[in-house]
C-alpha cells in the first residue's frame, strides 16, 4: 500500500480529480510562525500560534495525526509538492519526521509539480492541470537516504534556537543558497540594529510606515496608498497572508497594556479579522516610527519558526556584517563576520 501526502491545496484538487487517490492533506503556511523538530510539538505550537479552538483547532489536529500516522508507518509515502517554499519546507518537515521511525529505510517518493515562481516566496498558488498528476505518479522519485537525510537536516536547521542567519549556513552552494533565501525572510520578523539605534523589524516597519492617528482596520491598512502599503500587498501579503497583518495589529495594540503602540476599538466583530476592529497610532506608537524603540521590550513577542522575535530573553536583531549581508547577532554581542 503506498500513502499519499500534499500540503498544497492545487496539487490536492488535481490528484482526487484525475487519479481518485485518497491523499492526506493539511492546509498550513509555515513560512510564518513556529515550527518545531517533533512532530506533536510542532501540531501544537501551530494551532496555538493561529489561537484555534473548539472545531478549527480538531480540524487542523485530525490533518496532522494523519500526517504523523503515515511518517510512522512502514508504508511506501509518496509526497505531492511543489517549489513553493511553504511546501518545501513541509517536504523537510516529513523527511525529518519519517527518519525518527525509518532511519535508515525513509521509502520517501517525491512529485514535483506545479509552474512555482522563480524565488519561491511570490505566490500562495502553484497552476496544476489533472493530467500533470498523471504524469506525475509515472514519474515519481525515490529520494536517497542521503537526499532526506539532507532535507531533514535543513528542517532542524529552522527549528534550531538560533536564527538561521546567526550561525554558519552550510558550505554545498545549494545548501547555503536555500538557507541564506529562508533567513533573510525570517529576519524580516526580528528588530533591527543600526549602530546604537534599535528599529523595528522591516515587517513591522511597513505595518507602522500605514499607520498614523487616524482608525485604521487591518484592510484599510493593507490597501494603503504608499510604497509601505503596495510591499504589503505584493511583497509580504502573497507570502505570509493579509491574516498575519490583522493578528500582528491585535498584538501590538494588546502588548503593554497602557503603554501600547497602538490602540484598537471594535469595529465589525461578526465580520472576518480584517474588519473585526480598528487601529491607531498611540503617543508611544509615534514614537517608535519616528525614532525607534527604546528597548526590544517594546515589540510584542513573535514566534519565527524555532525563536522568537522581539523576546527580551533572547534579544535577536539584524544587523549588517562587514561585507553587507544580513546578519542576526543576540543585542549587546559585538558583530561578526559573515561566515560563509
Amino acid at each position: 500500500m503506498t500513502i499519499h501526502i500534499t500540503t498544497n491545496e492545487d496539487i490536492r484538487k488535481a490528484i482526487r480529480r484525475k487519479l481518485r487517490l485518497p491523499v492526506r492533506f493539511v492546509r498550513d503556511n509555515v513560512l510564518e510562525g513556529p515550527c518545531a523538530s517533533d512532530p506533536e510539538d510542532h501540531c501544537e505550537r501551530r494551532c496555538d500560534y493561529w489561537n484555534l479552538r473548539g472545531r478549527e483547532r480538531a480540524q487542523l489536529r485530525s490533518s496532522f495525526d494523519d500526517l504523523i500516522s503515515a511518517v510512522k508507518s512502514r508504508q511506501r509515502i509518496v509526497v505531492w509538492t511543489s517549489g513553493l517554499w511553504r511546501d518545501r519546507l513541509m517536504l523537510w518537515a516529513l523527511c525529518a519526521w519519517r527518519l525518527r521511525n525509518r532511519p535508515e529505510h525513509p521509502d520517501i517518493d517525491i512529485v514535483l509539480l506545479g509552474d512555482a515562481p522563480e524565488d519561491g516566496f511570490s505566490r500562495g498558488f502553484v497552476h496544476v492541470k489533472p493530467a500533470d498528476a498523471r504524469r506525475g505518479l509515472d514519474d515519481a522519485r525515490a529520494q536517497s537516504l542521503t537526499r532526506v537525510r539532507h532535507m531533514a537536516r535543513s528542517w532542524r536547521k529552522l527549528c534550531g534556537r538560533s536564527p538561521v542567519l546567526a550561525t554558519e549556513v552550510g558550505r554545498a552552494d545549494r545548501v547555503r543558497k536555500d538557507l541564506v533565501e529562508l533567513g533573510t525572510h525570517q529576519a524580516a520578523f526580528f528588530p533591527r540594529l543600526d549602530g546604537s539605534a534599535l528599529t523595528l523589524s522591516w515587517v513591522d516597519e511597513l505595518l507602522f510606515a500605514c499607520l498614523d492617528k487616524d482608525w485604521m482596520t487591518p484592510v484599510d491598512v493593507f490597501v494603503h496608498h504608499s510604497s509601505a502599503g503596495e510591499e504589503l500587498r505584493n511583497g509580504w501579503g502573497t507570502r505570509i497572508g493579509d491574516f498575519f497583518l490583522a493578528m500582528r495589529l491585535r498584538q501590538w495594540a494588546e502588548h503593554r497594556g497602557a503603554k501600547a503602540a497602538l490602540e484598537s476599538v471594535p469595529y465589525r466583530t461578526d465580520r472576518a479579522p480584517m474588519l473585526e476592529a480598528r487601529y491607531r497610532l498611540t503617543a508611544v506608537g509615534d514614537e517608535i516610527k519616528r525614532h525607534g524603540l527604546a528597548e526590544i521590550a517594546q515589540g510584542p513577542p513573535l514566534p519565527v519558526w524555532g525563536v522568537t522575535a522581539y523576546d527580551p530573553g533572547a534579544p535577536w536583531v539584524v544587523v549588517d556584517d562587514r561585507a553587507g549581508q544580513k546578519r542576526l547577532q543576540r543585542l549587546g554581542e559585538p558583530a561578526t563576520q559573515d561566515a560563509g
